[in-house]
């Protein structure tokens, strides 16, 4: 690994200790000054306390999504274009470092399918979501993502405003319209559009720079139409 790579690691890691540090900061605080001292009562207070870990843990969690969506806008960590894929290239440095932050408290709220906090992350990273969306989806770019109003993504579905090819990595927006659908562990990468009323069946994948038009549901691997919707 050459220097420079050597710098963008030590950033990475400073970045993710810095902001991860500071999310488990108001948690600690209330296991340290509330919790632990109930834990001491005798039997009712570790009752007591070992029923407020739930409520802990989902401080942790809004702590991280909180902690994470400002250093990325104190930071400015938003990336365009298309690039050579290599450390030098500041859009590159800027997404590993996006990712550093985002990713794994992003992993964690798709696991538990907590859908309103995982919209909250996506917004305070630059993305756009409509009222009434339900975000089921993990979006891995979320600051190149637009959801309209009333759209559903199922769980375990990836949505991704990136592709890499030939040693290049291309960034572009993913546009998802209004009162659309994607199905379970369906796929959506750089570029791909789901025009009003459109549906993407599950498991299917949407190519790079894909379009379903509207009213139209396509399903498949690369995903292909398979029927029009009732308007």
């Amino acid at each position: 690994m050459t220097g420079f790579g050597i710098g963008v690691v030590i950033q990475m890691s400073l970045l993710f200790i810095l902001v991860h540090g500071l999310a488990l900061l108001a948690p600690a605080v209330l296991v340290r000054h509330l919790i632990l001292p109930l834990m001491g009562l005798g039997l009712p207070g570790f009752v007591v306390g070992v029923m407020l870990l739930p409520a802990v843990f989902v401080l942790v969690l809004v702590s991280a999504v909180l902690c994470s969506g400002a250093a990325s806008r104190v930071f400015r960590l938003r990336y365009s274009g298309e690039h050579p894929l290599d450390l030098s290239v500041p859009d590159v440095r800027r997404w590993l470092l996006s990712l550093t932050i985002y990713l794994p408290t992003a992993v964690v709220l798709d696991f538990f399918h907590l859908y309103q906090l995982k919209t909250m992350h996506v917004q305070l990273f630059g993305g756009k979501v409509g009222k009434g969306v339900v975000m089921g989806a993990l979006v891995m770019d979320p600051g190149l993502l637009t959801v309209g109003d009333g759209t559903v993504t199922g769980g375990f579905a990836t949505i991704l405003g990136h592709a890499v090819e030939h040693g290049r990595i291309r960034f572009a927006p993913v546009r998802i319209g209004r009162e659309c659908g994607v199905g379970t562990r369906a796929t959506i990468i750089a570029g791909g559009v789901l025009e009003d009323g459109a549906l993407l069946g599950a498991q299917s994948f949407l190519p790079k720079g894909g379009v379903v038009p509207a009213g139209k549901t396509y399903g498949g691997v690369p995903a292909r139409e398979i029927a029009t919707r009732a308007r």
